[in-house]
């Protein structure tokens, strides 16, 4: 379980105020950095972008100073788990960006909020913020290739489109209407979603009809073609070849035997 200390959302300090925490405040930090700082590891000074992310260990020094402008967001947290950064793949003391900061952010406020009116379940829920704000850090910086120099917004145009479609069954997706989400050519499109997401966007979106239509059939007992029609599936022929190809039986076969 995680156990949050102080923390702060959106916090200003005055211009080049420094923190300087040789021996580090006792517990993790996991520091959202808005404006550049200047960041001491051991002997190595390094000079942030805006929108940089760092978590400290216990022990580890926490010296940085802002460059000028001093914003950031955080959270101080201890955690009866000492293989949490195995467990969700995270990065500890070192500078690491990612492609959606705001959304990171708004889970830091989430957090903030919490421990400021403390409600019922306080504890229960404080645990499960910063679990979801890992995850999302984990998600979102294994699945962004942020050293290959593509920029991340062009990542989080690719997630958003990626949205648009899955959560649009029963849109008339064709390579074109896909690639336009992006305003790029077709062969780009789907180049850069396969390196985005590790699958095609026709892969992805036929995987998550035949969901769509298998809990139809089996949990809303529909006739096939009226399922086949609510999933996204135009030509009942081959929606029967699709289906039985990946469940090894007919959409009728299926159905009768659920």
């Amino acid at each position: 379980m995680f156990y949050p200390g102080y923390c702060d959302y959106n916090r200003s300090n005055p211009d080049y105020d420094t923190i300087n925490r040789p021996s580090g405040s006792g517990d993790y930090l996991f520091l959202y950095l808005i404006t550049p700082m200047r960041i001491q590891f051991d002997t190595e000074t390094i000079v942030t972008k805006e929108n940089a992310f760092l978590l400290y260990t216990p022990g580890e020094a926490q010296i940085y100073q802002a460059v000028r402008r001093f914003k950031n967001s955080f959270v101080h947290f201890t955690c009866d788990n000492g293989n949490f950064l195995k467990d969700y793949d995270l990065p500890a003391n070192r500078v690491v960006y990612l492609p959606d900061p705001g959304a990171m952010n708004a889970v830091l406020r989430s957090i903030y909020v919490e421990s400021v009116l403390k409600q019922d379940f306080y504890a229960e829920h404080m645990d499960l913020l910063i679990r979801q704000l890992f995850i999302l850090f984990s998600r979102q910086l294994h699945t962004w290739p942020g050293g290959s120099g593509i920029p991340a917004d062009l990542y989080e145009q690719f997630r958003k489109a990626r949205i648009e479609i899955l959560t649009n069954l029963t849109g008339e997706w064709n390579s074109e209407s896909m690639a336009a989400l992006t305003n790029l050519g077709v062969s780009q499109f789907y180049n850069y979603y396969q390196l985005f997401f590790n699958r095609s966007p026709k892969a992805e979106l036929l995987e998550a009809r035949l969901e769509r239509a298998r809990y139809l059939l089996r949990v809303e007992a529909m006739p096939v073609g009226q399922a086949a029609a609510q999933s996204g599936f135009t030509n009942l022929s081959h929606f029967t070849r699709y289906f039985k190809k990946e469940c090894g039986m007919t959409p009728s076969a299926y159905a009768q035997n659920t």
